[in-house]
C-alpha cells in the first residue's frame, strides 16, 4: 500500500468487527466523512464462517447463537437475507457433567443470583468468592468450569465485582443458544460492508495516534498517515491497549484498558450422520442430552449445535486456561484431547464423525481471545463505563462495552452503534 499522508476525515474508526462497522454506520447517517482501518485482510472479527471443502457444509469458527431479545443482531440477521432456526433444545433435553452423568440445573441467571446473594466488597478473584458462596464442592467445580467455558476465561483470572456487573447486563430471560441463522453470518459482515460503500481500507494495522492541536493523526504499520477530527477505537480493549495513545488519552484510559484480560477458546464441531446424545442412556433411562460440562476439565463443555432439520452436530469448547494450553500443542492431540472427552461420555460411537471444524481464538494480535476479554482482580470494575465515554473527541467500542448482552454479537453491535453516537453528540 502506497504511502498516504493528505487524508482528513470527520471520523476514522479502527476495527471492522460487528461494533466497528455498525459504530461506522452511525457515522455515514450523519452525513460524516470517515473511514474504516481493519488491520486484517476481511471484516466481522470473530464473525467468521467457512466453506467445508465439498461445499457441503459451512461452519461459524466464531460467533453463532442469538434469542429473540438480541433484536439489533436478529434484524442484521433478516436485512442480510437470512432467516433463523431453532437450536435443538427441548425441554426434555438435560445438561450432564461427565463423571457420573449427573443433571445439572445451570445457566448465567444461576450465576448472577449467585453473585448478588453475597455481598463482594472486594475485587477478590471470582473463584475465591464462588468458594465462599457456593456449599457443595462438586457443585463448586462445576460452576467455575461453567464459567471459564461461557466467559472463556478461568474464575481465577475473573474480579468478582466486574463479572457481577457483566452478568447484570445480559437481561434475557430466555436461552441465548436458541436460535442460529439459518445461513452463514459472513452474510451480515458483507451486508454491513456494503453499506459502507468501499469506505473501508483492509491489511493497515493502526499502531500509533498522535494528536496535533485539534486533529488526530493516526499512523499504521504500512507507514499510511490518516488524519481525523474524531476516533472511535472498536477492537478489543486488550488491542486498543497496543496502539501507541496521545498522552493525555493514555493517562485517562490507560488503567480502564489495562484492567482487562484476553479470554481463550478452541472450538471443535462434529458433524455425525447419528445423534445418539439425544437417545442416550443415563442411569438406565434413556436421555436426550443437550450439554456436558467437564468438572475434570475446567473451562471445557461439549453441546447440541445442531439446528432445525439440518446435520447433526456437537460442538466442543475448550475456554480459558485449557485453551491456552492446548494450542501449544499438534492439531492432532487437540483433536484427540476432544474425542476422548467425547468418547468419555457418548462411548465409541462419537469416534464415528463424518466432518470436523477446529477454530482457534488465542492471542490473535487483532482479535483477542476467546469470546471477549474480561476485567481481571486487579482491574477497575467501572473500566467498560469509562471506555464507553468519549474524551478528547476518542471513544472505544467493542462487545466487552456493550450496555446489554455483552460478550455476544448483539453487546458488540449495541456498543458500535451507541458509543458512535455519543461521541458525534459530544462534538
Amino acid at each position: 500500500m502506497s504511502k498516504n499522508v493528505d487524508e482528513h476525515f470527520d471520523v476514522l474508526i479502527v476495527g471492522a468487527g460487528l461494533a466497528g462497522l455498525s459504530a461506522a454506520g452511525v457515522v455515514k447517517e450523519a452525513g460524516k466523512t470517515y473511514k474504516v482501518l481493519e488491520a486484517s485482510e476481511r471484516a466481522g472479527g470473530k464473525v467468521y464462517s467457512e466453506e467445508s471443502e465439498d461445499h457441503k457444509r459451512h461452519f461459524e469458527h466464531g460467533a453463532q447463537f442469538v434469542n429473540e431479545d438480541m433484536t439489533e443482531i436478529i434484524q442484521l440477521i433478516k436485512d442480510s437475507g437470512m432467516g433463523l432456526l431453532e437450536t435443538n433444545l427441548s425441554d426434555k433435553s438435560i445438561v450432564i457433567n461427565e463423571k457420573n452423568k449427573r443433571p445439572i440445573n445451570i445457566s448465567m441467571n444461576k450465576d448472577n443470583n449467585l453473585l448478588d446473594d453475597y455481598d463482594i466488597e472486594t475485587h477478590a478473584p471470582l473463584s475465591e468468592v464462588l468458594s465462599e458462596v457456593v456449599n457443595d464442592k462438586w457443585e463448586e467445580r462445576v460452576v467455575k468450569s461453567f464459567i471459564a467455558a461461557e466467559t472463556t476465561v478461568n474464575s481465577s483470572h475473573i474480579n468478582a465485582i466486574a463479572a457481577r456487573k457483566m452478568i447484570s447486563r445480559i437481561t434475557t430471560q430466555d436461552n441465548e443458544l436458541k436460535y442460529q441463522a439459518d445461513g452463514p453470518l459472513n452474510n451480515v459482515t458483507r451486508y454491513l460492508e456494503k453499506q459502507l460503500e468501499g469506505n473501508i481500507i483492509y491489511c493497515d494495522p493502526v499502531v500509533s495516534i498522535e494528536k496535533t492541536e485539534d486533529v488526530y493523526q493516526v499512523t499504521t504499520a504500512n507507514d499510511n498517515t490518516y488524519y481525523a477530527n474524531a476516533l472511535i477505537l472498536a477492537v478489543p480493549p486488550t488491542v486498543a491497549g497496543r496502539i501507541k495513545l496521545p498522552d493525555d488519552v493514555t493517562q485517562r484510559f490507560k488503567s480502564a484498558l489495562d484492567s482487562f484480560v484476553d479470554g481463550a477458546v478452541i472450538k471443535l464441531t462434529y458433524v455425525y450422520d447419528d445423534d445418539f446424545w439425544r437417545h442416550h442412556s443415563v442411569k438406565g433411562r434413556e436421555k436426550t442430552i443437550f450439554g456436558v460440562i467437564y468438572v475434570g476439565n475446567e473451562g471445557v463443555n461439549v453441546m447440541d449445535s445442531s439446528k432445525g432439520d439440518e446435520e447433526n452436530r456437537l460442538t466442543m469448547f475448550i475456554g480459558g486456561d485449557k485453551a491456552k494450553e492446548l494450542v501449544n500443542v499438534t492439531p492432532e492431540v487437540r483433536e484427540n484431547f476432544a474425542l476422548d472427552r467425547l468418547v468419555e461420555v457418548f462411548g465409541d460411537r462419537a469416534e464415528y464423525y463424518k466432518d470436523i471444524k477446529e477454530s482457534i481464538w488465542v492471542d490473535s494480535p487483532y482479535y483477542g481471545g476467546g469470546y471477549g476479554a474480561m476485567i481481571h482482580p486487579d482491574g477497575d470494575d467501572d473500566a467498560a463505563e469509562t471506555l464507553s465515554t468519549p474524551f478528547e473527541r476518542i471513544v472505544f467500542a467493542s462487545t466487552e462495552l456493550g450496555m446489554a448482552f455483552p460478550y455476544f454479537m448483539e453487546g458488540a453491535v449495541q456498543a458500535g452503534r451507541q458509543n458512535a453516537q455519543s461521541l458525534l453528540d459530544s462534538l
